[in-house]
């Protein structure tokens, strides 16, 4: 851009042909400065020392850029590394691939929760800024196996993929579910043509943020206030003494193999079972003669001082 206002200025100044004015530019931006192409008015002047300054500016500033970039583009990945190896015994964490607007307010959310994860971000600029907030992060690429690792996915107890493109997070999901068959994969699929994909290559949950946006949307204009009662007892639980909580049922749990009304649950816990998840499928509002069985997960709501 400075080189064609520079020739079309010398074109307008002075009135010299487009071989002569681009040629008459360059030499001025960069300080070459053989011989004047062509006899120079005081306006000509004036305009060929703005040339050389904003030219030498110009420069000056790329060459800056490029070598900051680069840097602390190294320096960063170092110390990511070395930063990473304080969690090489990490175990039960939350690992977040991705660090755009949703990966951000998701790991903020986590932090609130006192929850330890680990990001994994490969662009420089997002590193810096998970690292502004004092998050740990570690810049590599999720896709590679060996990032995966150094992040501790065969110790993780979730994983969260939320990259830039459903091939990325295919690949990840993939990768991730062949080093750790047990930990519980969450992802994001931008094209709801994706989400089988998902599902069947390892993903225990997959999010579409547009399906599942107009879907809050709907049920906010139908069902305000019971959207409302759903946000405030999910996303405010710390505001409030009541919470939506689950538990996971135990062999050596104290309600195992009981019925709901013989249980104790609402005398010790001051909570009420509202679903209980059982072999993949829900049962919703549960009779008191239904029994709690092993490996059963209670959807409960109750205080979350006696329940957690």
């Amino acid at each position: 851009m400075l080189v064609i206002i520079d020739t079309a200025g010398y074109m307008a100044i002075e009135g010299v042909e487009f071989s002569k004015a681009v040629y008459m530019t360059i030499i001025s931006i960069t300080t070459v400065g053989y011989r004047e192409v062509f006899p120079l008015s005081t306006t000509g002047i004036f305009f060929t020392i703005w040339v050389i300054l904003s030219g030498i500016g110009l420069v000056f500033y790329i060459t800056v850029s490029i070598a900051e970039d680069v840097f602390e583009g190294r320096v960063r990945k170092i110390f990511g590394r070395r930063k990473m190896k304080r969690f090489l015994q990490l175990k039960d964490h939350v690992i977040v691939a991705g660090f755009g607007r949703m990966g951000e307010y998701v790991c903020r959310e986590l932090a609130e929760r006192k929850l330890r994860f680990v990001i994994i971000e490969n662009d420089s600029r997002r590193f810096a800024k998970a690292e502004e907030k004092e998050f740990d992060v570690l810049l590599e690429d999720a896709t590679k196996e060996e990032t995966l690792l150094l992040a501790g996915v065969d110790r993780a107890k979730i994983f969260i993929s939320l990259l830039s493109s459903d091939a990325d997070n295919i690949f990840t999901v993939l990768s991730c579910r062949e080093l750790n068959p047990a930990i519980f994969i969450i992802t994001r699929a931008l094209d709801s043509a994706n989400e089988k994909k998902l599902y069947k290559i390892g993903a225990d949950r997959v999010i579409s943020p547009y399906e599942l946006g107009s879907r809050r949307i709907v049920n906010t204009v139908l069902k305000p206030n019971v959207v409302e009662f759903i946000d405030t007892m999910t996303y405010h639980s710390q505001q409030i003494s009541f919470s939506i909580e689950e538990y996971a049922v135990k062999k050596d749990s104290p309600f195992a193999e009981r019925e709901i009304k013989g249980s104790g649950f609402r005398e010790q816990h001051n909570a009420i079972i509202v679903a209980i998840k059982r072999n993949g499928k829900t049962l919703f509002n549960p009779g008191p003669t239904e029994k709690i069985l092993t490996g059963d997960i209670l959807i409960l709501v109750g205080e979350k001082q006696k329940i957690v």
